[in-house]
């Protein structure tokens, strides 16, 4: 028997309950604790499909400080780089004047705006690169809400 067939059956059965159901989620969750010690990418990603499922693919910070210092380029300088060129503040400041799509975080932008600052910035200077970024993430007609979290869970999580 698989673990969600059992749960559609109490569900049928009208056995459950938030009491009943907040236990199974700590017994899950004592699982999930092995399955993070010995299959860490198995475990984000797993964690990955939850936060997506509950929040939609929005960033919060802790997915989007994860993703962020996966970032890897280089500089305009020939320089070899990791994680931020911003900070969340500096991006918050930097967009303010800016309108986003609705359900927007600011974690998105963080993400967004340093993902593209990495695979830009030898080409672009950084008032172009914002308003380009903000154009391919932000104000693309065609793309689905989320389109940094879409991307991000393609280059680093899909095979």
């Amino acid at each position: 028997m698989k673990y969600i067939d059992m749960m559609k059956k109490a569900k049928a059965d009208g056995v459950t309950s938030d009491k009943a159901m907040w236990k199974s989620v700590e017994s899950v969750d004592e699982i999930l604790c092995v399955v993070k010690e010995e299959h860490p990418e198995l475990y984000m990603a797993f964690m990955r499909e939850q936060h997506e499922a509950l929040y939609g693919p929005h960033y919060d910070k802790h997915f989007a400080e994860v993703d962020v210092e996966k970032i890897r380029y280089t500089s305009a300088s020939g320089e070899k780089k990791t994680g931020a060129h911003w900070s969340i503040e500096q991006i918050m400041e930097a967009t303010k004047s800016m309108p986003f799509p609705s359900g927007t975080t600011p974690w998105d932008k963080y993400v967004a705006f340093n993902s593209f600052y990495a695979d830009t910035c030898v080409v672009l200077d950084e008032a172009t690169l914002l308003k380009a970024a903000y154009r391919f993430y932000f104000a693309d007609e065609d793309a689905p809400s989320g389109k940094i979290w879409e991307v991000m869970t393609a280059i680093h999580y899909e095979d």
